[in-house]
């Protein structure tokens, strides 16, 4: 064979080659709702995947989030959603009940997944009667931010930085407006038609061991254990502790602009409070105020859609993401997250983060009002209900009694 025919023959193989490397790339086709600051240590993860996996290629598409789950439920029914999706954990259920996700028991374990590696509380509500429809990528609970120089002023400030809560919490706030210069001792998310008073609700319901709202269609709540809740709330607005009517972003401006010396709210507001300028601040799971330390959270997963034509090499690729993202979540820890992999929190990268082995613990605390397809609308009716209360119109019983009506309105539709 002559020298010329001979290098033909060698690109032709290695065009060849190239070629077949090329046609085994799979791509994964990934649909998210983050926003902001989310969005752009998500951006960062895919990019770090795809830079780590010749073979396998995620392209992510962002939706509103107001959008996000009638687009995602819309698609998938129709034969066109993603790959791989994020789902709240409180929507994990009620897609598996509408059979839009498939359940990942034997697919994660094909793809390595090692379920016993991811704490096994945030892991719980990705279970459904013992098949996980979910790889939690996180939780996120109400965590308490607090303000060390207006601690200081009310000497509640310990030694080593942590909040002194001798006595009850209503009492340390109380110290908090009568010996600092605070505006207000707490701020919290109080738009009335909001659902930041039902999260504190939920909080301290479940501080008070209530039952689940809905068990198996049927209400279940424990009217005097909700009402109970809905009085400490109430005495914390009387006392004038936290101030109503203030949207999302206003309540989180008051502890940035150092008028309130504490706030709760998300551990996604790290990253926010970090970038200011100049704040002295701490933080720390939400405090027991009841008997035990339960606080509402909710946590982003990744699941597979329900698709007409399987693609095993596209399900194989997308778990083989989930699980790197997860074996990852450092990189997601940096948007104030809690990880869901036990082993995560063991990596130097994330212990040597500020704040965030101070509620890493949280995750332990967090109880789901998952209740499949009613969940959010159950955060409705006790929201409108809360409302009335805090504008006088309604008493606590009576918020109870209304918001029980409205539920079992929805449970029998």
């Amino acid at each position: 064979m002559s020298k010329k025919l001979l290098v033909l023959a060698l690109i032709t193989i290695l065009v060849g080659f190239t070629s077949g490397a090329m046609a085994e790339a799979v791509t994964v086709e990934y649909w998210n709702l983050f926003g902001g600051g989310d969005a752009e240590f998500m951006d960062e993860i895919v990019a770090e995947f795809n830079a780590a996996h010749e073979n396998i290629q995620v392209d992510v598409t962002r939706l509103e989030w107001e959008e996000y789950y009638t687009k995602l439920k819309t698609a998938t029914a129709s034969g066109n959603g993603p790959d791989i999706a994020i789902s709240h954990v409180t929507r994990v259920k009620e897609l598996a009940d509408e059979g839009l996700i498939v359940s990942l028991n034997e697919l994660g374990e094909n793809a390595g997944i090692n379920w016993s590696e991811y704490n096994s509380n945030i892991l719980s509500g990705a279970e459904i009667e013992g098949d996980v429809y979910a790889v939690p990528l996180d939780t996120h609970p109400l965590v308490l931010y607090y303000n060390k120089e207006f601690l200081a002023e009310a000497d509640l400030l310990a030694e080593d930085g942590s909040p002194k809560m001798d006595g009850t919490f209503m009492e340390f706030l109380g110290k908090l407006k009568s010996d600092s210069s605070a505006k207000y001792p707490m701020t919290n998310w109080t738009k009335l038609t909001a659902e930041g008073h039902y999260r504190v609700w939920w909080s301290l319901y479940n501080q008070l061991g209530g039952s689940p709202v809905v068990t198996e269609k049927e209400l279940t709540i424990d009217k005097a254990k909700a009402v109970e809740a809905i009085e400490y709330m109430q005495e914390l607005y009387d006392q004038e502790y936290s101030p109503l009517h203030s949207e999302y972003m206003e309540n989180v401006n008051l502890f940035r602009n150092e008028e309130a010396a504490t706030l709760l709210t998300g551990v996604w507001i790290t990253g926010t409070l970090e970038a200011t300028e100049g704040l002295d601040f701490g933080v720390m799971p939400m405090p027991q105020i009841f008997d035990n330390r339960s606080v509402w959270g909710d946590s982003h997963t990744l699941v597979l859609p329900y698709a007409r034509s399987i693609d095993q090499e596209k399900r194989k690729a997308a778990l083989t993401f989930a699980k790197w993202a997860t074996d990852n979540g450092e990189l997601w820890a940096k948007a104030g997250h809690i990880p869901s992999k036990e082993t995560v929190k063991e990596k130097e990268e994330f212990r040597n983060m500020p704040y965030r082995m101070d509620y890493v613990n949280a995750a332990d605390y967090v109880t789901f009002d998952s209740a499949g397809s009613y969940t959010w609308s159950i955060r409705t009716e006790m929201t409108t209900a809360l409302s009335k209360v805090w504008n006088k119109q309604i008493t606590a019983e009576e918020a109870v009694e209304e918001a029980s009506r409205g539920i079992e309105r929805l449970l029998s539709r």
